[in-house]
């Protein structure tokens, strides 16, 4: 069932987790700044493509 032996301790917690901090901040902003400029993008089309 399970992958390791079955009297296995549990591991520690990695000392690399660290809670999330500012240098993350622009893999989270970035794509959503690129799908909201999308979404506005595909609104103003859809409002104006019948317009001569």
């Amino acid at each position: 069932m399970g992958t390791g032996p079955p009297n296995a301790a549990p591991r520690p917690p990695n000392p690399k987790a660290t809670p999330m901090n500012g240098s993350r901040i622009p893999g989270l902003v970035l794509p959503t700044v690129f799908l909201l400029a999308l979404v506005v993008g595909v609104f103003w089309y859809w409002r104006h493509r019948g317009d001569d």
